[in-house]
């Protein structure tokens, strides 16, 4: 195994402990797969003519490539069609530990130093992010969006392999935007 996998671990083991907490030990394993489907698929795409020349490299996930969007944009979908109305209270039930865990996968990515210095600013921006949910007590899912769009935008523009169309950026003002809906939607709000 190697150490970013090691490190990779250890988030999934740190969410699922809090995603069972708050949860009522149900076990997110179908979440996790997906997300992590979700992630490599989402490399895939945007390195499209590399991968179309190796189609074997596909599915070899060691060699590295893991778009972390993917990953979110498949959770939330998911996410959607599990839950309908109560989208926004589920998620609010365990994003906090999100950004943690990210950060626990940012060691991994130094130690193999990929985007080594934009890695380093992630780790301590998402344990930043990570703190600040702990402290609030309502819209979690809006804060994480907002915060995570944030730093992702900023970062994206030193990133050595950011994302081709400027996807990053464009994903990254998305989930600002539908943070900042969510803060200031009264029916939302009244829900909380």
């Amino acid at each position: 195994m190697s150490l970013y996998g090691f490190f990779m671990g250890i988030a999934i083991v740190v969410f699922i402990e809090y995603f069972q907490k708050h949860n009522h030990k149900n076990t997110p394993w179908a979440l996790i797969i997906l997300s992590f489907i979700g992630a490599r698929l989402f490399y895939v795409l945007t390195h499209l003519s590399y991968y179309l020349s190796n189609p074997s490299q596909i599915i070899n996930t060691r060699a590295g490539g893991m778009g972390i969007l993917g990953g979110i944009i498949t959770a939330i979908i998911y996410i959607y069609f599990l839950t309908k109305n109560k989208f926004i209270k589920f998620t609010d039930s365990f994003v906090t530990i999100i950004p943690l865990c990210q950060s626990i996968g940012r060691i991994g990515n130094i130690i193999n130093h990929e985007i080594f210095p934009v890695c380093i600013y992630e780790l301590f921006l998402d344990l930043f992010l990570f703190f600040i949910l702990l402290k609030t007590k309502k819209h979690q899912t809006a804060i994480f969006l907002i915060g995570y769009g944030l730093i992702r935008l900023v970062l994206e523009q030193f990133r050595a392999d950011a994302l081709p169309f400027f996807l990053g950026s464009i994903f990254s003002l998305l989930g600002i935007l539908i943070g900042i809906i969510l803060l200031n939607d009264k029916h939302f709000s009244r829900r909380q």
